[in-house]
């Protein structure tokens, strides 16, 4: 007959994995976002490509002012695929903190490196165990810095870009202005120079208006979007982090009765774990001393004096006696360090040279 509890984890199982692939599935919700506005942006690029002839211009653009708005789209728009990447890893392993969180409380969740939710939590488990006052929303901003600084990256890319076509458009203006004033300075002499300025003044007008264009497209909408995103999804894991800190491990973060009572019976435990093992260093140590001391007898009697021994046979039992006597007392020296150690080690000194060699 099985128990309430055996089904109860039986039909728990369902659910707890359903619930790990929902928790999955939310993790690629940046990555699902980035994904479909790139799209967008390549729907806008066959758009210029067929309807604006852009490659064509951007091909022959003399100015190569073009070529670097293109070339800076492309640089901010491979860090922010990189960079929704390691979101979306720490999406992950936000959602192992949450279980985890649940399951062990604060001092048991144990994180991969190289994680900002990891350092986060070794962060306030270290306040924690020094007494110290925790400020979830500061302390949280400070291990998000990084990811923060990468998402302004793509936005100061995107105003880069709007500038950059800004100083397109007044060059090309300023070639269309140039250009216009050889041909109104050619009208009736020469009409092949007209031509050639006219020329130039067109090319000019182009380089303004595809300038201009690219720079608002891909720096004012497409970057700006990027941008907003990785902006979203660092707040977004920022908040979880926070609620997930206040909701289950607020015993340990709060100082309170409840807190100070599981805090003792942690100090007890361990307390309890360090004697037991004193209790056992010494049972090893005094059977240790009593095995010593029925040597130490056997050995007397085995190199006793008697008055029927020769001098020889005397010299010969004292310089064995001696040599006996030396190495035992060796042994017990050994043994005697050995108890030391095991007693430092129970009383807990060893253990926190350890921590301190570790850290």
């Amino acid at each position: 007959m099985t128990s309430p509890k055996s089904i109860s984890s039986k039909a728990s199982g369902p659910a707890v994995a359903h619930r790990q692939q929902a928790m999955d599935q939310r993790g690629l919700k940046t990555l699902v976002f980035w994904v479909i506005w790139a799209s967008i942006c390549g729907g806008v690029f066959e758009t210029l490509y067929h309807q604006a002839d852009l490659w064509e211009f951007v091909r022959h653009d003399v100015s190569r002012v073009t070529w670097v708005i293109m070339a800076v789209f492309f640089l901010a728009t491979t860090v922010s695929f990189l960079h929704v990447l390691l979101l979306t890893r720490e999406w992950f392993c936000a959602f192992q903190l949450e279980g985890r969180l649940i399951k062990h409380g604060l001092h048991g969740v144990r994180l991969p490196r190289r994680r900002v939710s990891s350092r986060f939590i070794e962060a306030l488990q270290y306040i924690d165990e020094s007494g110290g006052r925790v400020h979830l929303t500061e302390l949280v901003t400070v291990e998000f810095a990084a990811h923060i600084r990468s998402s302004r990256f793509v936005g100061l890319m995107g105003s880069l870009l709007i500038t950059v076509g800004l100083i397109g458009t007044v060059m090309g203006l300023t070639i269309t202005l140039t250009g216009l004033n050889g041909a109104l300075n050619n009208v009736g002499a020469d009409n092949m120079s007209m031509l050639i300025s006219l020329s130039d003044a067109l090319s000019g007008m182009g380089l303004a208006f595809y300038t201009t264009l690219l720079g608002a497209i891909m720096g004012g909408v497409l970057l700006r979007v990027f941008a907003y995103i990785t902006d979203n999804s660092i707040e977004a894991l920022q908040d979880i982090l926070v609620r997930n800190c206040m909701v289950y491990a607020s015993v340990q973060l709060t100082p309170s009765v409840q807190r100070d009572f599981v805090l003792l019976d942690q100090a007890v435990e361990g307390m309890d774990a360090r004697v037991n093992a004193l209790t056992q260093s010494l049972q090893q140590s005094k059977a240790a001393m009593v095995e010593f001391a029925q040597e130490m007898s056997q050995m007397k009697e085995a190199t006793r004096l008697r008055k029927s021994d020769d001098d020889v046979f005397k010299a010969i039992a004292v310089h064995r006696h001696y040599a006996k006597v030396l190495r035992y007392e060796l042994s017990l020296q050994r043994q005697l360090a050995g108890f030391k150690k095991r007693l430092l080690s129970a009383m807990g000194f060893y253990a926190s040279k350890d921590s301190k060699s570790e850290g």
